[in-house]
């Protein structure tokens, strides 16, 4: 069925990323970790936005990694949600989103979250986000949650400085979840729970608005997006992540 985000409906996205800061180390990183053959960019870097209320203080350094629902599939520039927190919330963002990738799958990057680990490493940012991917559904549970742990385990070592946040997965507009939904949040908020990182439910802000579907079925227009900014945000304010 179009409407499952499993192994077998992986619609192929533009990949992209929203950067911020350090873009060159962070291109350095992805390349030299194997995200994408090196003939292939995969991450553009538009030049910084300065926030003119910001220039003498130090804005929070945010990395945010997750699938195509982060990167703003089929959307213009700038349109997906961790580009429309850090916009209203005034941080500094790096996103590592792509297509298609997981704990364990590889999306369009060739690897899966695990291969962004030096990316972060070059980052040292304040704030790590990442999501759990719907990506993963249909894969073997025990791997999704043992790579989940190794991978978050990774994270921490990578960023030993950093306050890092897992959020659980979103799914489609379907107001009926799949069993994998709470399968993979789990498994994030265990590994989370590990390295003494913060876990945000930030329930289904898709469900029940077919018209904030694109037509696939699979993922969110501009207005959806809005939706998960904005639950992400009021969830990481009551948080205390954001002021």
């Amino acid at each position: 069925m179009a409407r499952l985000r499993a192994a077998s409906v992986r619609p192929v996205p533009r990949v992209r990323a929203i950067v911020v800061a350090a873009c060159s180390a962070v291109g350095l990183a992805l390349l030299v970790s194997g995200c994408a053959p090196a003939a292939t960019p995969v991450f553009s870097a538009p030049s910084p936005t300065p926030n003119p209320t910001s220039h003498s203080t130090h804005r929070l350094r945010v990395v945010t990694i997750g699938d195509s629902l982060m990167s703003g599939y089929g959307l213009d520039l700038g349109e997906a949600w961790p580009t429309l927190l850090a916009d209203k919330a005034h941080v500094s963002l790096t996103s590592l989103a792509c297509g298609g990738m997981g704990f364990v799958v590889s999306g369009d990057c060739g690897t899966p979250y695990s291969g962004l680990v030096p990316a972060l490493a070059a980052l040292q940012p304040d704030v790590v986000i990442v999501q759990s991917s719907s990506n993963d559904f249909g894969e073997d549970p025990d791997d999704v949650r043992a790579q989940t742990l190794t991978t978050v385990q990774e994270m921490r070592d990578a960023a030993p400085n950093a306050h890092i946040i897992g959020l659980s997965t979103i799914w489609n507009d379907d107001t009926d979840t799949p069993d994998e939904v709470a399968t993979t949040s789990d498994d994030l908020s265990t590994a989370i729970a590990m390295v003494g990182g913060t876990f945000i439910d930030v329930g289904q802000p898709l469900a029940g608005h077919s018209a904030w579907m694109q037509d696939d079925d699979v993922h969110p227009t501009p207005r959806g997006q809005e939706a998960i900014e904005e639950a992400v945000r009021a969830k990481l304010r009551d948080a205390g992540v954001l002021s």
